[in-house]
């Protein structure tokens, strides 16, 4: 059991390791709290700590490989999809979690054409504003090759007819 929970938690740093060990500490099982907490005890306050990196889950991973992938990409919602399973680690089923994602996509779109607009009429354009654009960006671009990596994985084309970040 414990070489099982060592392997799960492998991912964390040293200073999570650290805190999780003390957060652990009151969290024995038994009348006299003296028997090991149970694995998802250990996973749960892991991930709390330090949350399990998406493309460190096969599983998720495989998600953006499927049709819902390229289906995110063409919708313009691939970001905050990434975002939902990374956060909740589960793909998004339910019809509240996509409508969810849809309005986050819809303003961080906004958001994105507010500040190249400003920028390109040579506005001023706030420091949060600009660094929100370029971690927008970089996310996407992230989630598009982890999207085109399962997809080759499945054997499946890559489109490349869209511009990457193109939005309908």
């Amino acid at each position: 059991m414990l070489n099982r929970i060592a392997d799960d938690l492998v991912y964390l740093s040293d200073a999570s390791l650290a805190t999780l060990q003390v957060m652990l500490r009151t969290k024995g099982e038994g009348t006299s709290r003296c028997f090991w907490p149970q694995r998802a005890t250990f996973l749960a306050i892991a991930e709390y700590i330090q949350p399990r990196a998406v493309e460190d889950i096969p599983a998720l991973c495989s998600w953006f490989g499927s049709v819902e992938g390229p289906k995110a990409a063409a919708n313009g919602t691939l970001v905050e999809t990434f975002l939902f399973i990374e956060a909740r680690k589960l793909p998004p089923v339910a019809e509240g979690a996509k409508r969810q994602i849809a309005t986050q996509a819809r303003e961080n779109a906004r958001r994105l054409v507010i500040v190249d607009e400003r920028t390109a009429a040579g506005w001023p354009v706030a420091a949060d504003d600009l660094a929100f654009a370029r971690w927008y960006r970089a996310k996407l671009a992230f989630c598009q090759a982890l999207m085109e990596t399962e997809r080759r994985k499945r054997g499946h084309p890559v489109d490349r007819s869209r511009a990457p970040g193109a939005r309908t």
